[in-house]
């Protein structure tokens, strides 16, 4: 399927861009066209969503999700099921994909108590699991999941965090020495940044990982960071803890990170999003300066925010009844629901310490699930992948509606059009 772009959408769009996208997509080794969004159905299994997919030698990997739902105990349960996908680089729809649990041992969740969503809705199993490939040490994955209960001790989360980041690796390499993980790795804030003292909760999520090489640093850079290994060629995991500010912490292989960089965004990028808190996506790619329009490197990123609206009453179809129970069930369909509007834009930041955001795209067009027995699931996306092939190809893997897993594969060209100086948000039709 076509991504339906408009000329109104990318006007910087013109024919050297779209020379430049046809020639890398022609010689990309992963055969794909440009500019196409398309669903991709990996199971038997009906709503799975939020892909997030990777390129690894002459095979693509992802992670997928399924939600299933269950009342106990006062409470509504989300239940979460997780997969890993494997199949040949060449062909998107040929993935199939076994149960994922990166624990060997069973894991006792903690419940969340009063303090989280009233105590009338929990949440089971791992959250979105997002992957990313580290060259020379495999390829991992970080995902959501609450603290494990200790035995005898209260069911319920007690500690200020409810919600923690975890680090697992799927494939491991030969070379990737103290980050070979046997089991998963809990993330934690060593030092450098102390939480509110007036949240009642913390559920840590969006942290976007990507590595940073320093051999690549300029000269005389000032970079604070502690690299893990010797020599010029060193590396460094960080991962993005928040976009405005632009929160950078450095991970140890323990799990602990320190807050090593922290820049304000500039209000001429994000004054158009006052109003909206701008939360993190999938892991962040690395575009080298050949691929780069201008020749110069800079990280990528996604970031979305939403927006909510009261959704009217649509009435109830059908003839009338005077039965009770009828009138009980107009009334409930009568109700107006909550809907969320997600918004997605690109995102550059600084190939060098203190990585600053330097520039911010207009709104990604993804594709929404519409379905009318699902009318509250319309507007809601959610990016959860995000790589770049050595030859310019990007694939953006999303969920649609939590009912669909999509792809939307493209040319870096074709990203870097839509970063116009504009910021603009695309029309849409959710208040209708």
């Amino acid at each position: 399927m076509t991504m339906p772009h408009t000329a109104s959408r990318i006007p910087a769009v013109h024919a050297l861009a779209v020379a430049i996208a046809l020639v890398a997509i022609h010689t990309s080794l992963q055969g794909t066209t440009a500019n196409s969004d398309i669903a991709v159905a990996w199971t038997n299994l009906e709503a799975v969503y939020n892909p997030s997919l990777v390129l690894h030698g002459d095979k693509s990997l992802s992670a997928l999700k399924r939600t299933t739902f269950r009342k106990a105990k006062g409470k509504t349960f989300w239940v979460n099921h997780l997969y890993v996908c494997l199949g040949p680089h060449d062909d998107l729809q040929g993935l199939r994909c076994q149960a994922y649990n990166p624990w060997q041992e069973p894991y006792p969740e903690c419940e969340f108590d009063e303090r989280v969503r009233g105590g009338k809705v929990d949440v089971t199993g791992l959250g979105d699991v997002k992957v990313w490939r580290w060259p020379g040490k495999g390829v991992y994955a970080i995902f959501g999941r609450k603290p494990q209960r200790t035995l005898g001790a209260s069911p319920y989360c007690t500690s200020k965090v409810v919600y923690d980041q975890w680090v697992a690796q799927i494939l491991p390499e030969a070379t990737a020495g103290q980050w070979r993980l046997q089991q998963p790795l809990r993330l934690y804030i060593a030092s450098g940044y102390n939480y509110p003292d007036e949240a009642p909760f913390i559920m840590e999520k969006n942290w976007m990982p990507w590595v940073y090489n320093n051999s690549t640093a300029s000269a005389g850079s000032s970079s604070s960071s502690t690299a893990f290994g010797s020599g010029s060629g060193s590396e460094t995991l960080f991962v993005t803890h928040m976009v405005n500010p632009h929160r950078i912490l450095e991970v140890s292989p323990s799990g602990a990170c320190t807050v090593r960089y922290e820049t304000q965004g500039k209000p001429e990028l994000f004054s158009r999003f006052t109003g909206h808190d701008v939360h993190g996506g999938p892991p962040v790619v690395r575009v080298d300066g050949k691929l780069a329009h201008d020749g110069k490197p800079y990280y990528l990123g996604i970031m979305h925010h939403i927006e909510k609206y009261e959704r009217p009453a649509t009435g109830h179809s059908g003839g009338s009844s005077s039965s009770s129970g009828t009138s009980q069930r107009r009334s409930k369909s009568q109700k107006s629901k909550t809907v969320k509007l997600y918004r997605h834009f690109a995102y550059k930041f600084q190939p060098e310490p203190p990585f600053a955001i330097t520039d911010v795209s207009d709104e990604l067009n993804l594709t929404f699930y519409r379905h009318p027995h699902h009318p509250t699931k319309a507007h809601i996306a959610y990016v959860a992948g995000l790589f770049l092939s050595e030859e310019g190809t990007l694939y953006v893997s999303y969920g649609a509606g939590d009912r669909e897993a999509r792809i939307l594969t493209m040319s870096i060209a074709e990203l870097e059009a839509l970063f116009t100086g504009r910021i603009e948000f695309l029309p849409n039709d959710y208040k209708q």
